[in-house]
C-alpha cells in the first residue's frame, strides 16, 4: 500500500523547510558565531526557531564530515590499506625485532633516528 502524501512539503534542499539546512546556510556565512547569534540568524532569515542543542548538534556532524578519519565504506570494509601485520604471530615477530633494534643502538632516540632516516630514502 502506498504511502500517503502529507498536505505540507518535503523539499530537504529548501532551507525554509529543512531547519538543518538553514543552520547550515547560516554557519557557512557566519563560521565563529555563537549558538545564539546563529540561532537569531536563522530566526530571522528563514523563521525557524531552533535551540542550541540543535546547532551545536550540526556542528559536531559538519565537523565529523571534515575531520579526515578513514571511513567504512557500504561494505564495511575501510579505505585504509592494511597491516601486513595480520595475526598475533606476526606482531610476536614484529616485537623481538624491535627488542633487536632497541639492543644493537642503545636507546629509544636512536632507534627512532635510524627508522625516521631509513623511511625518508
Amino acid at each position: 500500500m502506498p504511502k500517503k502524501k502529507t498536505g505540507r512539503s518535503n523539499d530537504r534542499s529548501n532551507p525554509r523547510s529543512n531547519k538543518s539546512l538553514a543552520i547550515r546556510n547560516i554557519l557557512a556565512k557566519l563560521p565563529n558565531a555563537k549558538a545564539s547569534e546563529v540561532a537569531e540568524a536563522v530566526k530571522t532569515e528563514f523563521g525557524h526557531d531552533v535551540g542550541k542543542n540543535m546547532i551545536y548538534m550540526v556542528k559536531t556532524k559538519t565537523n565529523m564530515a571534515a575531520d579526515g578519519r578513514v571511513k567504512p565504506t557500504r561494505n564495511g570494509k575501510t579505505t585504509k590499506p592494511e597491516s601486513p601485520l595480520t595475526s598475533a604471530a606476526l606482531w610476536v615477530e614484529a616485537i623481538k625485532m624491535a627488542r633487536q633494534l632497541l639492543t644493537a643502538t642503545g636507546s629509544l632516540a636512536n632507534a627512532t633516528a635510524l627508522l625516521k632516516a631509513l623511511s625518508d630514502s
